[in-house]
This record gives C-alpha cells, sequence and structure tokens, in this order.
C-alpha cells in the first residue's frame, strides 16, 4: 500500500468492483513488520540466502535449489542498490548463491552484525531464550501481548480463547472442524503429527522442517555467542566492550535462519503456498514464477508452470501485471517499468525478526535501501532472536508504532 497509491494497474479492477472514483488512494506512511513482499524474485531470494543451511533434498531438489540461487545474482546486480555512502552494491556470482561475494554480502553481514549487537546492548544476562525458538507462522511459539508481556498457548484455556486465537502450543485453531480452504466446504484433514510438524489451520504448508528448540538459559553474553558459535565459529566476541564481529553469512543462516519452507518457497511444485492462492483464479492456486517455470523445463513440473504462466484473468491480463502490482520494487527500482509510476508514501517504519524462517533476510534490507533511493524517509531495524512477528528492539509494537506515528505527523 505504501509502494503502490495511484497506480494504474489497479484502475480497471477497482472500477470492476465498483469501487469510489475519483479520489487518491495513495497513503502517507507504512509501518512494515516482516514484509513479504518482492514477489518476482523471492524464491530465487530464499535459496541465495538460506538454501546453504538445507539437508536431506534429493537430487533434482538440490539442483533446483542450487540454480535458484546462482540466478538471484543477476537480480540484484540488475537493481543496482546503493548504501548510504552511494555505493553501488553487487554480487560476484557462484553456483551456491550464499557464498558470494561482492559489496552486497558486505552490506547484509554488517546488518546481522548491528542486529546482535543491538541485542547484546539491550539484553541483560542470564539470558532465557524461548521454549519457541523463535518461530511463527506454522511454529508460532509466544505471542506479544499488548502490555508487553508475553502469551503462550498453554496459557489459556480453549473455552477462554478468543474466537480465531490460534492455540500458539499446536499451532492450530481450537476444534476439530477446521476449515480448509484448499478445498472449499470441507474440513481439514490434517492431524496432530502435520500440525507438528508444521502444518498450519489454514491447510498451507510453510514451516515444514523447522522444529521448535527448547529453552535455554546463558548466564553470561560469552556462554551465549559459544552456544551460537557451536564447532564452526561465525561471531567474533569482545568482551571487554560486549560487541560481536560477523564473519560469515552462512555460519548465521545454518545456526539462526534456518529454511523453513520447500524449495520454491512461494511458489512451489505442488501450488500449495498462500502465495500461489494470491495469484490464482476463481479460487484455484496457480504457478507464478517465471524463473522456477524456466529452470523446470523438461521436468514433469514444465507444464503445469507454463500453463499457468500464461492464463489471463478477467480483465485479460496474465500473472506478471499481478506480480507487479503486489510488487513495490516495480514502482520504487529504475530497472522496473512502473518506476516512479505511483505515489510512494513519503515515510515508512520496517521491523523484522532476523530468524524468521518465511523470507530471505534480502527482502526486507533491498526493500529499506530501494526506499532510501527513492528519497523516503526510512526506519529500518531487524530484530534478533525474533522470527515473524510485530518484532521490535524494545518496548511493545503499539507503543513503538503510536510514538512513530506521532513524531511522523508533528
Amino acid at each position: 500500500m505504501g509502494a503502490t497509491g495511484d497506480s494504474e494497474l489497479y484502475t480497471p479492477y477497482l472500477e470492476a468492483i465498483g469501487a469510489v472514483e475519483g479520489y487518491s488512494d495513495a497513503v502517507y506512511g507504512a509501518m512494515c513488520w516482516c514484509p513479504i513482499t518482492n514477489l518476482d524474485a523471492a524464491d530465487a531470494a530464499y535459496e541465495w540466502n538460506m538454501g546453504v543451511a538445507r539437508d536431506g533434498l534429493d537430487e533434482e531438489l538440490q539442483a533446483l535449489s542450487n540454480a535458484l540461487a546462482a540466478s538471484y545474482t543477476a537480480t540484484i546486480n540488475a537493481l543496482e542498490l546503493t548504501d548510504a555512502q552511494g555505493n553501488v552494491l553487487t554480487l560476484d556470482g557462484s553456483a551456491l548463491g550464499v557464498q558470494d561475494t561482492g559489496s552486497y554480502v558486505d552490506a547484509l553481514i554488517a546488518l546481522v552484525q548491528r542486529s546482535l549487537n543491538n541485542f547484546l546492548e539491550n539484553t541483560a544476562f542470564p539470558y532465557t531464550t524461548s521454549a519457541s525458538g523463535g518461530m511463527t507462522r506454522g511454529g508460532m511459539g509466544d505471542m506479544d501481548r499488548m502490555d508487553g508481556g508475553r502469551i503462550n498457548g498453554d496459557d489459556i484455556p480453549d473455552d477462554a480463547r478468543p474466537a480465531g486465537l490460534p492455540d500458539v502450543a499446536h499451532d492450530r485453531m481450537p476444534g476439530d472442524g477446521v476449515a480448509d480452504p484448499m478445498q472449499p466446504g470441507k474440513d481439514s484433514q490434517l492431524t496432530d503429527e502435520d500440525w507438528a510438524n508444521g502444518r498450519v489451520d489454514d491447510g498451507i504448508r510453510r514451516n515444514e522442517s523447522v522444529k521448535a528448540a527448547e529453552a535455554a538459559t546463558y548466564e553470561t553474553a560469552e556462554d551465549y555467542i559459544a552456544a551460537l558459535n557451536g564447532d564452526s565459529p561465525w561471531i567474533e566476541y569482545d568482551a571487554e566492550t560486549n560487541t560481536a564481529t560477523i564473519t560469515s553469512l552462512a555460519g548465521f543462516v545454518r545456526a539462526c535462519k534456518q529454511p523453513s519452507k520447500s524449495v520454491g518457497a512461494f511458489d512451489d511444485l505442488e501450488e500449495t503456498q498462500g502465495e500461489n492462492q494470491l495469484f490464482g483464479y476463481d479460487g484455484e492456486s496457480a504457478h507464478f514464477d517465471n524463473t522456477m517455470a524456466q529452470l523446470l523445463a523438461g521436468t514433469e513440473y514444465e507444464a503445469a508452470y507454463l500453463e499457468d504462466l500464461a492464463r489471463v484473468d478477467v480483465m485479460g491480463n496474465t500473472v506478471d501485471v499481478r506480480v507487479n502490482m503486489y510488487n513495490p520494487m516495480y514502482y520504487l527500482n529504475a530497472s522496473y517499468d512502473g518506476y516512479q509510476t505511483s505515489s510512494v508514501a513519503p515515510v515508512w517504519r520496517i521491523r523484522t525478526g532476523i530468524n524468521q524462517g518465511d523470507t530471505s533476510l534480502t527482502t526486507e534490507m533491498s526493500l529499506a535501501l530501494a526506499l532510501d533511493m527513492y528519497g523516503a524517509d526510512v526506519d529500518f531495524e531487524t530484530v534478533w532472536a525474533q522470527g515473524h512477528t510485530q518484532a521490535e528492539r524494545t518496548g511493545t509494537s503499539a507503543e513503538n508504532f503510536i510514538a512513530w506515528v506521532e513524531e511522523c505527523t508533528k
């Protein structure tokens, strides 16, 4: 919404549903917690960032993961994103994505390092981790209360649970008859084992490979860093200054940001992701990733991808138009035809949980960089030890949001 104000791409769709015409739909500010976006390249970004932590893939899926990761180098270089000093951030290609070098990797490492040092600054030891392991959307763990406390699913009796609030202890809605949107009119047939393995109440596969970690208490920052480092150190810690230096992006991913989705994280081979529904037709899911379609040429999946990419909606548009409509980079970056064709919000606040397995860390960093280049006022942080949630370094999401709005509107 912050990027697409007054975009003409939306006009025929708004007219078709009888929306009021003659008014701007641009907004002044956008508060983005863990944005899932940039979907034209999100599958490639996911494998580039997190593919290094995958294991157990068969030969075909591993090849697809590697190919998606390798394709992301060209995507980033085409964006020509710049840092605060005006330096263009680039990738030097390799076959394994996250093993790339280049100034874009350096910027990501600096972002991870800043997040960890913010955590060390804000955290008093002894420190106890959440038993949820920071998982959400398929492994939600505890939830933030508006008063800054925590809600655990086990703390809420079933008969006292507000309608629509998930039982976060089991990641499912209360009751046995859970509607399955993949099969309208039918209840979900998911078993308790399905839920334990990361299937959520809407029938969409998400966090299948991530299991909740047991809570752990660390007496000192040194103990915590040692646990993160494990047998393959990727953090150098200076106890005197209480600061950390990140030496490996891959080490961070393996320790803190393992993939929670299958290869084809947003446009998976069986069309079971929420994004497949988003870009579907008449209630049916559909493929939308052109890069995946090309990489799957000659496989059993090629026909399904090509067929969906060629379909037209009620306005006569193929899915690439809707992908552009949903992609803020289409409006923010000069490499896209939609650059400067919308009324972009002048103020943005982006907060993400750095541990989330829901999307690549490149998603939020690239968005923030593109907004800064566009001239927007961007307040961006990614928060250590948090997942896909309303992540905040300190305080509560509600209080911080209100304070930001008040500051922006003075």
